[in-house]
């Protein structure tokens, strides 16, 4: 006589489901790749992993999520200051001198980011370790083969897309770092992570990412703080996100002195410096209210200001957006770090350090608000908080036949159980 078989019943959705968000995050693992073959395969891979996580959860969840999430994301102060962020630069459009350009660049912008935000929400509570694996397995790749291409076969850019192609690849090396060393650390994979970060610094290296380099530097020594003392850490980290959004407008008067005296009043930095001191003092005003978004870039091409106009995120968001707009955005750096550094213990160090990275690649001027740099934080994120899911405790549960875990002291003289 035929017993029943125990076996659970197979469910083709959740299948589907899994099979799209293994999909989906390996075409994001092999973004870093496509960034050296294309100028355009960051802008056109990444979109498609978002959109697959994002369908694997909406498949498995018979549709509920992740709208629901997105929903819940909005009502957090985090969320509603994205939210008055878009909604501000929107409204900007109505003063900017470029509105037609304006609109198309904001919708593009917010399409990317709704995506990266829909894909980070998608992602299960608690992630498979091989899901988590191929992002530090892609990066180590594709940093290997732009070190190889660079030192055997030259990549000397013909073409101005073949130069913007190569400027864009150390800003995506670098703020990948961190996350993918992250999870290596926390599973004791120290040699791969060291590894990575040798190979990820070459690259660097190899393809001129001074900026990135000197990021990253500035990354490590916050997340050197954050181990030891993670408090002041997330003060130092804080400050360097949200305090320096803040307090642009001050910088160039207190800079400017300093370059003169270090540089001389003639030096390209110290007339860059002088720019941005005129632009705030000669019309106040324009601090409060922008001059609208999308301004910034085109306004020195059109030759609305100076061509020794600063670049960059500290800058920009002011010259856009004004006061509201640099409130709004110092609010939600100051959030982010916050999130990153309440994280898991383990994951914590590197995920402040992603956030201040990025930042500093803003800061450099070396990015402005293009889709391919909200593209490339996007996937930061997805990859972080994929670190952050897989933090969950893998061993296996004890059965009644098992002996208890004996007990024994720990160093600081509690007790503790033994791993099985």
């Amino acid at each position: 006589m035929a017993t029943p078989s125990s076996a659970p019943p197979v469910d083709p959705a959740l299948d589907a489901a899994r099979l799209l968000l293994r999909i989906g995050l390996a075409a994001l693992a092999l973004c870093p790749l496509a960034a050296l073959v294309s100028r355009r395969g960051l802008v056109v891979l990444a979109p498609v992993g978002f959109a697959l996580v994002a369908l694997g959860t909406i498949l498995g969840s018979e549709g509920r999520e992740p709208f629901r999430g997105m929903g819940r994301t909005v009502m957090t102060p985090a969320g509603a200051a994205g939210l008055f962020l878009a909604l501000w630069s929107l409204a900007s459009i109505l003063w900017t001198p470029f509105p037609l350009d304006a609109l198309a660049r904001w919708v593009n912008v917010i399409a990317v980011a709704a995506g990266a935000t829909a894909a980070a929400l998608s992602l299960p509570t608690h992630m498979r370790a091989s899901n988590i694996n191929i992002f530090p397995i892609g990066l180590g790749v594709a940093a290997v083969t732009a070190l190889v291409l660079r030192t055997r076969y030259g990549l000397d850019p013909d073409t101005e897309s073949d130069r913007t192609t190569l400027d864009r690849i150390p800003l995506l090396f670098g703020i990948l770092l961190a996350p993918c060393a992250a999870w290596l650390m926390s599973k004791n994979r120290r040699i791969a992570a060291a590894m990575l970060a040798v190979a990820v610094t070459a690259a660097l290296a190899a393809t001129g990412g001074a900026a990135a380099l000197g990021a990253l530097a500035i990354g490590a020594a916050v997340h050197a703080a954050m181990t030891l003392r993670p408090v002041a850490g997330r003060v130092i980290a804080t400050a360097l996100t949200a305090g320096l959004v803040l307090f642009a407008p001050l910088i160039p008067f207190v800079l400017r002195p300093l370059a003169k005296l270090l540089l001389g009043a003639s030096h390209p930095t110290t007339e860059t410096i002088r720019v941005w001191t005129r632009t705030v003092s000669d019309d106040p005003l324009r601090l409060i209210t922008g001059h609208g978004f999308e301004t910034a870039m085109r306004a020195r091409d059109a030759g609305l200001v100076p061509a020794g106009a600063p670049r960059g995120l500290l800058f920009e968001v002011w010259f856009e957006l004004g006061l509201l707009g640099a409130l709004a955005l110092a609010f939600l750096l100051a959030r982010a770090v916050r999130a990153a550094a309440e994280g898991a213990r383990a994951v914590a160090p590197g995920a402040v350090m992603s956030v201040v990275v990025a930042m500093m690649l803003a800061v450099s001027g070396q990015v402005g608000l293009q889709s391919w740099w909200v593209t490339m934080l996007g996937i930061a994120v997805v990859v972080l908080v994929a670190v952050e899911h897989g933090q969950h405790r893998t061993d296996r549960p004890r059965t009644t036949s098992e002996p208890a875990p004996r007990l024994r002291p720990t160093l600081s003289g509690t007790r503790g159980t033994e791993r099985a």
